[in-house]
């Protein structure tokens, strides 16, 4: 039998597309041969990566060119896009080869989490000799912004506490500044953002009360050999110290994930 010639094109066409797709996925080799990681971001994270006028520093930055040289790479560049949704869009359309941001989603349809950088998630800040774990919060006066992801959680603690519920993380803080609660529980690098800035004589900051991951972050399709080398340069380069010097260079502690 016969195949009409549109149905053929048509077929081959759709065949060629598929190819395409596919192989337009990041690879190591791919990247070999091109010598240069580009990567995204999308919020302005201090310390961790922020962009400054047209320049893009911080630890993931300088962490993820030491990974790209294991790799085998020449070096890694960074681009910043206006939110999230802009980030993936960019990263299925092949403008950057991995994106990296503490407001993507835990769960993600349209890209592949092959490794996790650094850990952030809920963190006590208190005056020296202040509570330091969950537990210490009992008849604690706690600041916390109801916009804050972690509201619910210390509003549902199972005792007595105090809650100074602000409309917004800035006004927590001044409550917590000012005197009217013990403790202002934030995101782990928004702390260390203020802790940097006035030192241990003032304030402390306690280990994280729950982690959350912040992965780098592929297209779907991407090869194996690609996460295997992520991931083994970024093992090298903690059990080198390296990780945990140029951690604490940024934020005075070691910020990787611990489970």
């Amino acid at each position: 039998m016969r195949i009409p010639r549109q149905m053929t094109v048509a077929a081959l066409t759709g065949l060629s597309v598929l190819c395409g797709s596919v192989s337009q996925a990041a690879t190591l080799s791919k990247l070999q041969s091109g010598g240069t990681l580009k990567l995204g971001f999308a919020t302005n994270t201090p310390g961790l990566v922020m962009q400054d006028g047209s320049t893009i520093t911080g630890f993931a930055v300088e962490f993820m060119d030491l990974v790209a040289k294991e790799m085998k790479l020449k070096d890694a560049t960074w681009r910043k896009d206006a939110t999230s949704d802009a980030l993936l869009k960019n990263l299925n359309a092949n403008n950057v080869d991995m994106i990296f941001d503490v407001k993507l989603p835990q769960i993600l349809s349209d890209g592949e989490q092959i490794a996790s950088l650094v850990c952030t998630g809920g963190v006590m800040f208190a005056r020296p000799g202040g509570p330091t774990k969950e537990a210490d919060l009992k008849d604690a006066r706690i600041a916390i912004s109801t916009d804050h992801p972690y509201f619910h959680y210390v509003r549902n603690l199972p005792f007595e506490k105090k809650i100074n519920a602000a409309p917004n993380s800035d006004k927590a803080l001044l409550d917590f500044l000012g005197g009217s609660a013990d403790v202002l529980l934030l995101d782990r690098f928004d702390a260390l953002k203020m802790y940097v800035k006035l030192g241990p004589k003032k304030l402390q900051v306690s280990p994280l009360l729950w982690s959350q991951p912040v992965y780098v972050v592929v297209k779907n399709g991407s090869d194996k050999a690609l996460e295997t080398a992520v991931n083994a340069a970024i093992k090298k380069l903690q059990a080198n110290g390296t990780y945990e010097r140029l951690s604490k260079k940024y934020f005075t502690q070691d910020v990787r994930c611990t489970s």
